[in-house]
């Protein structure tokens, strides 16, 4: 005989995560995704202002070129989050008005 107690817990069954949970992780890789290519796009843009300040010799235009660049960058993180944002606002009013509808029927 063994000394060890035998376990009085069943096993828990394992079952599909719930429909919300598995729209949530889904949301969430999404963003993820969407932080890192924003990163990624700042990233190549410091990048290749750095490479016009080392390799050219006219530093002041290299600067100006350098900050439109940068500036081009920032203005395309802005534009994609504010097409996000509109983008979840419209997705949730087509949620809230498909939701009215199931409940007049």
């Amino acid at each position: 005989m063994s000394a060890a107690r035998p376990s009085r817990h069943r096993p828990i069954e394992l079952t599909p995560p719930p429909a919300d949970m598995t729209e949530l992780r889904r949301r969430r890789r999404r963003a993820r995704r969407k932080r890192r290519l924003a990163r990624v796009d700042l990233a190549l843009g410091v990048a290749a202002a750095l490479v016009l300040l080392i390799a050219s010799p006219g530093l002041a235009i290299t600067a100006v070129i350098a900050v439109l660049v940068l500036a081009v960058c920032v203005a395309s993180v802005f534009v994609q989050r504010r097409t996000r944002r509109h983008a979840a606002q419209a997705s949730r009013a087509r949620h809230r008005a498909g939701s009215r509808v199931s409940r007049r029927s």
